[in-house]
């Protein structure tokens, strides 16, 4: 005789409609609620307020603020997307708007046209501001700077204006980057045939930063770290005789060079342990055909990886650096009083030109950021405006972490992560004595000590405004 199997006494037997207003994008609401306290929306509206809305649509601070939220969802990236959430009452009440302020796609699309003529110096305005205002937060003692290209690859696009073949051999834009940490500080956005180091974009875009640093924060050390495509008297001699800074850059292998390098004893080199590898480094001065002067040149080579195998001579690991640190009496004097003389050292300087692939972890997170790396226009104007507006919202999306704190998300983590983990749970928004009341679960409340980040989306430090 079959046993009876026992039915759940809570088994869903049947599905209606609620009319209670509920979102599955909770923390959306405070990121933005983060965001208008910085005052970022007055920052916005400074810079880009030439742009005259019609008075019978959106304010700039409208779109602003769904375009922010548009890229901190994530969840959906298209630009049909913002029709089905002006449908969602849900998401509109998260946003503490009226379903009737939230913006169609033809709405958006017709404010993206109007940035066609807007230059990139208007939005580099903006992350300059965003830049100062968190190393008055931050009072780093030294900065250091990265600088690098990144490919957007739009290879599959049938017909993007500014889409040319890039280095990796795709059709796409080349935008030159410039991060400090994980904040994207500078970017220029530009054609996919624009190289590293294209006419004078890469000094120019330096030159500003130092002298906004030197302006409003103060005259601390700073350090510049770049890969080969960056190598160049010209960027080196402004570096050292106009700008006063240090740079480490990595070195292309020349057949003189190497020549040089197998010739010397073994004797000759020193060891160097970094992340359970093992490396052997020399320094030497170098001078190539076309400089004028000899600078410091280090040439390191990997012996063992950090599992223990030997490297095997065909695994090209070889690398040339060059540095004017220690070689600059004034900026070394920086660094000490800074309490920073460890970058003199060649450990120390061959450490940091290794961690320039944390450089391009910052690349990887805004593409992960982004979700995807196809730009959604076919006008270069629009997609420089919707790329800025992707890069300034992944600078207030770091900032937004660690103004938070370690409890409530791990700042290291990558955007999938904390969507998942801070912009993702449900709420229930109630209107109850003239007041809009958030609920979540008591789960999700204690999970994300809610008590506490309530008052600190609430307690940033302002933008400070140029």
């Amino acid at each position: 005789m079959a046993k009876a199997t026992a039915v759940p006494q809570n088994r869903i037997s049947q599905v209606e409609i609620t009319h209670d207003t509920i979102s599955g994008r909770g923390g959306v609401f405070f990121f933005l609620r983060y965001v208008e306290n910085t005052r970022f929306y007055a920052l916005a509206e400074k810079h880009l307020g030439f742009l005259k809305t019609s008075r019978k649509g959106l304010a700039l601070a409208q779109f602003a603020k769904q375009l922010l939220a548009y890229f901190i969802d994530g969840s959906d990236m298209s630009m049909t997307s913002f029709d089905q959430r002006k449908q969602d009452e849900g998401y509109a009440a998260v946003l503490e708007n009226r379903p009737e302020d939230m913006a169609s796609s033809h709405q958006m699309k017709r404010f993206f046209h109007k940035f066609l003529l807007v230059p990139n110096w208007v939005y580099r305005q903006i992350l300059l501001a965003l830049f100062l205002w968190r190393l008055l937060k931050e009072q780093p003692k030294v900065i250091i700077l990265f600088g690098d290209t990144m490919v957007l690859d739009n290879d599959d696009a049938k017909k993007r204006e500014g889409v040319t073949p890039t280095y990796k051999k795709k059709k796409g834009y080349q935008p030159l980057q410039i991060s400090w940490g994980a904040y994207m500080v500078d970017a220029l956005f530009r054609r996919g045939s624009d190289h590293s180091n294209h006419g004078h974009d890469f000094m120019k875009a330096i030159g500003r930063l130092v002298r906004a640093i030197r302006r409003f924060y103060g005259d601390v050390p700073i350090i510049v770290a770049t890969d080969s495509g960056f190598l160049d008297d010209q960027n080196f001699r402004f570096f050292e005789e106009r700008l006063g800074i240090g740079y480490i850059c990595g070195g292309k292998q020349y057949d003189e060079l190497k020549t040089y390098v197998q010739a010397c004893p073994a004797a000759a080199f020193q060891a160097l342990a970094q992340d359970k590898q093992f490396w052997k480094y020399i320094e030497f001065g170098n001078r190539l055909k076309s400089w004028s002067t000899f600078r410091r040149c280090f040439f390191t080579t990997l012996q063992t990886e950090a599992n223990g195998q030997m490297n095997l001579e065909f695994v090209q690991t070889d690398r040339f650096i060059y540095t004017n640190l220690g070689c600059e009496p004034k900026l070394a004097e920086q660094l000490r009083q800074a309490g920073a003389s460890e970058y003199l050292q060649p450990e120390a300087i061959i450490r940091l030109d290794h961690q320039r692939g944390k450089g391009e972890l910052t690349h990887r997170a805004l593409k992960e950021f982004a979700t995807k790396e196809q730009l959604p226009f076919e006008r270069m104007g629009m997609n420089r405006a919707y790329y800025y507006f992707l890069v300034i919202s992944h600078f207030l999306y770091e900032a937004y972490k660690r103004d938070l704190g370690e409890e409530i998300v791990p700042i290291a983590c990558y955007p999938n992560t904390f969507r998942r983990r801070l912009i993702d749970f449900a709420v229930k928004i109630v209107a109850t004595g003239r007041k809009f009341i958030l609920k979540v679960t008591p789960h999700v409340y204690e999970q994300l000590h809610f008590t506490t980040l309530w008052e600190r989306v609430h307690a940033p430090q302002p933008i400070w405004s140029t």
